[in-house]
């Protein structure tokens, strides 16, 4: 009996789908965790798309006072994002994320609205309170949600959905930015509000594992800071800021060494940018395997370091070739900092679901994640260095990703032996 051509393809397909369905994290947490990171990412995409043209054009703000009211609502995210940690494990990750989302929700749709500079600046600095948290705490709802075993692997799911979502949101945008007027952007916004209130709803709902439920007595637990005296975990942390350096080589360093010191034209930024997001969203899930394990982290840390290594050489490397060949370094330059990225991230999930203690998760989560805020205030000033320092800049600063790779594993495990021995003496104090 002969099988029609159509009943090939539709098998093929079908074989397809099926493929997609067993990357995609199973049972009802894991399918509304991964429907909440895209529909963030589409809110976020949208109003990162719109928000500074809309405050320059349409409300009709300098440079400098836009300028002015993100770097403080960048502060202002810096300094709320541990206590915020905190405050979930006192009063449950999942209820404070609800709220999390809802206030975001709430100054998306404000700011729409907003008549002039103070105004701008007292939205700015209250969404800035709460923005940095967002990303500790939906990490810490997956490890109480999802089996630790599929930890990893989902927030791997959830990074490569969010990719595709910021890359959505942004052509969404793009609409406003066509008609430029203040109703377009107006409703793109209210728009983006609504995503994130879609966001909280989603969230209220996602079941936790056995166990994992907020517990009555946990309301009455103090606040501990006992995380500023782990000095194995703060040491993880810092080195968590070197290699996070890829954020501000991909969204500053790049545009403006392809602008200033490369033959390569301007478009190629959005080029460059294009592979980043496609990368990303092929390969994080596979980039994230045997992540749960401390050790195999610690190693995609390490390799983190010594691809985003490569990638500071090949682009310190561009300015010396004409147009096309230097556009071929670029991709490369792009590809090995793509990598750094998905290792790091990998990793650092790993690190910091392993070496969080027990009831203080979200506490933890919340300090590493802080090293990436950080990151992204110091990485602005050091990037104004490379574009000057040129291809020396660029070798030392290679130099430093690979010393801050190398140190992570021996500090890691650092990190678990005073976890061993504090089980060993809480062990020998119950006897």
């Amino acid at each position: 009996m002969k099988v029609r051509q159509g009943d090939k393809d539709t098998a093929r397909e079908g074989t397809r789908l099926d493929r997609w369905r067993e990357k995609l994290p199973q049972g009802t947490a894991g399918r509304q965790l991964t429907a909440m990171a895209l529909i963030d990412a589409l809110g976020t995409g949208v109003f990162l798309s719109v928000s500074v043209l809309f405050l320059t054009g349409a409300v009709g703000l300098s440079v400098g006072q836009v300028s002015t009211g993100l770097a403080l609502a960048a502060g202002a995210g810096l300094l709320t994002t541990l206590p915020t940690g905190m405050l979930a494990d006192r009063w449950g990750v999942r209820r404070l994320l609800v709220i999390v989302a809802v206030w975001r929700a709430l100054c998306m749709v404000i700011y729409a609205f907003v008549p002039g500079f103070v105004s701008f600046l007292v939205v700015a600095v209250l969404m800035g309170c709460v923005d940095k948290a967002m990303a500790p705490l939906v990490q810490a709802l997956v490890g109480m949600a999802v089996p630790e075993a599929d930890r990893v692997r989902t927030m791997a799911v959830m990074g490569a959905l969010r990719n595709a979502g910021y890359s959505v949101g942004a052509l969404s945008g793009s609409v406003a930015l066509a008609l430029d007027t203040r109703a377009s952007y107006t409703a793109v916004l209210l728009c983006g509000g609504a995503l994130l209130m879609t966001l909280a709803t989603v969230a209220a709902r996602i079941p936790l594992l056995p166990g994992k439920d907020t517990d009555p007595s946990h309301l009455g637990r103090r606040l501990s800071v006992r995380v500023l005296t782990d000095r194995p975990f703060l040491a993880i942390a810092v080195l968590n800021v070197v290699l996070a350096m890829h954020l501000s080589l991909l969204t500053v360093g790049l545009p403006l060494w392809v602008s200033t010191a490369t033959t390569a034209p301007r478009w190629m930024v959005s080029v460059l940018l294009a592979v980043n997001t496609a990368l990303a969203v092929l390969f994080q899930v596979r980039a994230s395997r045997g992540a749960g394990d401390l050790t195999k982290a610690a190693k995609l840390m390490r390799v983190s370091g010594f691809s985003l290594a490569v990638a500071c050489l090949l682009l310190a490397a561009t300015p010396s070739f004409p147009v096309i060949p230097a556009a071929g370094l670029l991709v490369l330059g792009v590809a090995a900092l793509t990598a750094s990225e998905l290792f790091q991230s990998a990793g650092g999930w790993g690190i910091s679901y392993q070496l969080a203690r027990e009831g203080q998760e979200a506490t933890y989560i919340a300090l590493f994640w802080l090293s990436v805020g950080a990151q992204q205030v110091i990485g602005p000033l050091l990037i104004n260095q490379l574009i000057h320092g040129g291809t020396l800049a660029w070798a030392a600063l290679a130099a430093v990703q690979v010393a801050a790779g190398l140190a992570v594993p021996p500090v890691t495990r650092w990190a678990a032996r005073t976890r061993s021995a504090e089980k060993a003496l809480a062990y020998c104090g119950s006897d």
